[in-house]
């Protein structure tokens, strides 16, 4: 169990975090107006557009899926299961928590389980 200080710091990055996500999402959504950029241009204005309202729609996705962590990080501090590592259960040292306060695995774990993963990636297959 954390501290009281270190949870309510942790809680206001978490929060800070959301926060600007939820701005940079609603500025990409108002940039991504294709109605609003288009002027008279060629068929190359046409594909640069569509290719950033795809890369916009991608880092949206990658955007709402850290609200997600954020908000389940959120969820484990106020029912006090924040902070220790789902695999080894061992606490996630605080310095961590402040960079990534939605870690759920320590250190150790999460580069153990980054090794598999890219042990069973086909490009892993491929450098046999």
């Amino acid at each position: 169990m954390r501290r009281t200080k270190e949870l309510q710091e942790i809680k206001e990055i978490l929060y800070q975090m959301k926060k600007e996500i939820l701005q940079d999402l609603e500025d990409k959504l108002k940039s991504s107006d294709v109605s609003d950029q288009r002027e008279i241009g060629d068929i190359f204005d046409d594909a640069d557009l569509e290719q950033s309202r795809e890369f916009n729609l991608l880092l949206s996705a990658r955007d709402r899926n850290k609200i997600k962590q954020i908000e389940s990080a959120m969820l484990r501090i106020e029912a006090g299961e924040f902070g220790n590592c789902e695999d080894c259960e061992d606490p996630i040292p605080i310095g961590r928590l402040k960079v990534l306060p939605f870690a759920t695995l320590c250190v150790k774990c999460k580069s153990k389980q980054e090794s598999n993963e890219a042990a069973q990636s086909p490009l892993a297959a491929e450098k046999v």
